[in-house]
């Protein structure tokens, strides 16, 4: 937050208390004014900085991590909201690079862990890793993957770590035994994902935030220009075919029996229906998430369906069913708590 001074006749409020007109020096967050009362508060967001007050409508991670009430509803706090990331981001990418980014072996464990417990404390960098991506291969050669995701992070972020860590997984599909990969080079193939992803989006500020991360020891920087001038099929083509631990290196050409898949953005289809795929519970709280979207009891949205957009109101959440009021239906409709597609 940034230090201001309050100029005549702008009226500032206290978005943490509600206090003002506020006068004299004050700070400004992304929310608004906070007054200096509240900037003393012990307590603040981890994401944003705001100050923290009990009972304002914030909520703790396990891990003792704050989320302010203005960046709770676009966290990720779940387990299903984190699936329901990784699984649309994972449609996202094999739309974008095409079906060859499919796994082969696509059934894939998400779970969500509120200790980073594979930071790199004390280590070089001393980097948070918000993401683990793991691939056990069986004598046979078949494949189970498992991917582990830092809750209490905004959907846009875990969708840019949800994107490098399936990557991961492809690679460790993909890649031959005998194809000995440089460490960050790895890292910045998966890091690439995620930028372009960010671009098909319309997300610059995750772009940069990927390229100003130094995970890749700059690695990325140089992959970016790259993927530019030959496009992403050049470096899927080298995991698979490749010789050279880098692949900045001159000695890899792409076969010529490859063709080269330009980026083109694909959106996933929208459901037909309203589907109830995941229930949040904290504390007394419950939201249920509905396509996609968090309601809280009494909370309405418009729900974009495949031929319509629809205005629903939830009325009771319960932990197998959910009563809501669609715009236009004459009587509450119930829906079964199911698995995310």
């Amino acid at each position: 937050m940034a230090l201001a001074t309050d100029a005549a006749g702008t009226n500032y409020f206290c978005v943490v208390c509600g206090k003002g007109p506020l006068t004299g020096q004050i700070w400004m967050s992304k929310w608004g004014a906070v007054c200096s009362d509240c900037y003393k508060l012990e307590n603040h967001c981890s994401l944003c900085g705001l100050p923290i007050r009990p009972s304002d409508g914030s909520v703790k991670t396990g891990d003792g991590r704050f989320i302010c009430k203005f960046d709770r509803p676009n966290t990720v706090l779940d387990a299903a909201g984190a699936r329901e990331v990784f699984a649309d981001t994972r449609r996202e990418l094999v739309g974008l690079f095409g079906s060859g980014f499919a796994l082969k072996y696509p059934e894939v464990t998400v779970n969500l862990f509120d200790v980073d417990y594979w930071s790199e404390q004390g280590h070089g960098d001393n980097l948070h890793k918000f993401g683990f991506a793991s691939t056990r291969k069986t004598p046979k050669g078949d494949c189970t993957h498992e991917v582990v995701l830092l809750s209490g992070r905004l959907r846009s972020e875990l969708t840019a770590t949800a994107a490098h860590e399936y990557t991961h997984l492809w690679i460790n599909e993909n890649r031959p035994d005998e194809h000995v990969i440089d460490a960050d080079t790895v890292e910045a193939i998966c890091e690439l994902s995620a930028y372009l992803l960010a671009g098909a989006d319309k997300m610059p500020e995750q772009q940069q935030r990927i390229l100003a991360n130094p995970y890749t020891h700059g690695k990325i920087n140089a992959l970016v220009p790259l993927a530019a001038q030959t496009g992403i099929g050049y470096i899927l083509n080298w995991v698979k075919n490749g010789t050279t631990s880098d692949i900045t290196a001159p000695a890899y050409v792409a076969p010529v029996a490859a063709p080269v898949r330009q980026i083109k953005r694909v959106p996933p289809p929208l459901p037909e229906k309203l589907k109830f795929t995941g229930l949040s519970v904290i504390g007394s709280d419950r939201k249920a998430v509905i396509n996609g979207l968090t309601f809280a009891p009494g909370e309405q949205r418009h729900v974009q369906l495949r031929d319509k957009s629809v205005l629903v109101r939830c009325q009771e959440i319960s932990e197998t069913e959910i009563t809501v009021q669609i715009d236009g239906a004459p009587n509450p409709v119930k829906l079964k708590l199911s698995k995310p597609d």
